[in-house]
């Protein structure tokens, strides 16, 4: 009798969590299929589950004439030259507003939340002034600059958490053994951290990748990235789905190897400090 009821419990979850993968994955595998689906049973009811692939959307896209095989380079100088420029800035900044009596440091980390929560939209106009004005616009630095808007302020949020679960007694051993506080960052509080940036700096890519609106009025033809060339397939003589599915299943790949490839690290970062001795 108990067997049965385990098994019966065991036969419901498993059922959830297909129910749960379906719910979230069937929608993103169902419009990455546009790709390679015929455009004849794009809306056709009911829907054409088994097809012949039809490789033409991607073969435009990515092939010939290739248009948005450029703009995935670009979207790759962008995310990584973000992450890049982040880290430098959110690191010491979250460290420092872990560590140190700050005088308003509850309303520094608000104003963080604020530029979260404040949409991108708003910043398009005075960031467009700004970056033509110093003649920056069009170039690879004026987007992976004005992305920091975004990246940094949660990027601190964030490692702030992680640098609050290491043991302040740790740098304190450190300090009484004369080690200076740029030696302690450096060589203690960053290895054990080393999960919680490389999190960090995933989540920050992906910010700086799936952008748009910064991209939309700081590039130019060459500099565009491939959120911004996908909005090319939107026109008023109709919108091609086939070529949307094949630029957005290209968007997906990046993030996604990145995430299966450091998996490792977003449940070892994700669970930093649950378990405190």
């Amino acid at each position: 009798m108990a067997r049965g009821k385990r098994l019966a419990g065991h036969a419901t979850s498993y059922a959830l969590t297909f129910l749960l993968l379906a719910f979230f994955i069937g929608p993103i595998l169902w419009f990455a299929l546009l790709a390679i689906r015929p455009p004849e049973t794009f809306f056709t009811m009911p829907p054409v589950v088994f097809f012949k692939p039809d490789w033409d959307s991607l073969h435009y896209t990515f092939g010939d004439p290739g248009n948005n095989l450029p703009q995935l380079g670009n979207s790759l100088i962008v995310a990584i030259g973000a992450v890049i420029l982040n880290l430098p800035f959110s690191v010491p900044a979250a460290y420092a507003l872990s560590r140190f009596r700050i005088r308003g440091r509850k309303n520094i980390m608000l104003w963080y939340l604020g530029l979260l929560m404040a949409p991108p939209v708003a910043f398009l106009i005075p960031y467009s002034i700004l970056a033509s004005s110093v003649g920056l616009k069009g170039s690879y630095f004026s987007m992976i600059l004005i992305l920091q808007t975004l990246t940094i302020p949660f990027s601190i949020w964030l490692m702030k958490s992680f640098i609050d679960e290491v043991p302040v007694e740790i740098e304190e051993a450190a300090r009484v053994d004369g080690a200076k506080t740029p030696a302690i960052i450096l060589k203690i509080v960053l290895p054990l951290v080393r999960p919680g940036i490389i999190v960090t700096s995933m989540f920050a890519f992906v910010f700086a990748w799936n952008n748009a609106a910064f991209p939309l009025v700081l590039a130019n033809r060459a500099t565009a990235t491939l959120p911004v060339g996908t909005l090319q397939y939107f026109g008023t003589a109709g919108v091609t789905w086939g070529f949307i599915g094949a630029a957005a299943l290209a968007a997906m790949v990046p993030p996604m190897i990145i995430f299966l490839v450091l998996d490792r690290y977003v449940v070892r970062g994700l669970t930093f400090g649950s378990v405190k001795g």
